[in-house]
């Protein structure tokens, strides 16, 4: 892919995004009212963190789903042993039922904000990752943009 196309797909990708942003809220409301959403949780979808930033490192890991979440555990663990603050974020609700069942409040579990630029940038604000870790093959465009 050239670097002319590859910057019109992101252009593309970005405008989308911010033409679609109004549309966010009714998504995430008609994905809450199908179970698909965390309904007290579920402003951690635009960016906004549901906790204040630990002091010292802190790792951001991303897992989509619950097999990823249960990939990542003995990552997670490994460098809980060092002190780091993690930052697990997981796409679904399932996944966030297994990161707390098998982690606890040893980390810091957030959804993953969605990747419109608005709400990765609030995110990556709040937590200033000093290394982000994303356990999955979905790319998130926005996303890998803002950690830049």
């Amino acid at each position: 892919m050239s670097g002319r196309w590859a910057r019109a797909m992101l252009s593309a990708y970005r405008f989308a995004g911010a033409a679609a942003y109004p549309l966010v809220g009714p998504y995430v409301a008609w994905r809450t009212s199908r179970g698909k959403e965390d309904r007290y949780r579920r402003r951690e979808r635009y960016g906004v963190a549901g906790r204040a930033r630990p002091d010292g490192p802190v790792i951001w890991i991303h897992a989509a789903s619950v097999g990823e979440t249960i990939a990542v555990v003995p990552l997670v663990e490994s460098i809980l042993d060092y002190g780091v603050n993690i930052v697990l974020t997981t796409g679904t609700v399932t996944s966030a039922q297994v990161a707390d069942e098998r982690l606890g409040d040893r980390i810091i579990h957030q959804y993953v904000p969605l990747d419109l630029k608005p709400a990765v940038s609030r995110f990556l604000d709040h937590w200033q990752p000093d290394l982000a870790i994303i356990a999955e093959s979905e790319i998130w465009p926005m996303t890998i943009l803002e950690l830049g």
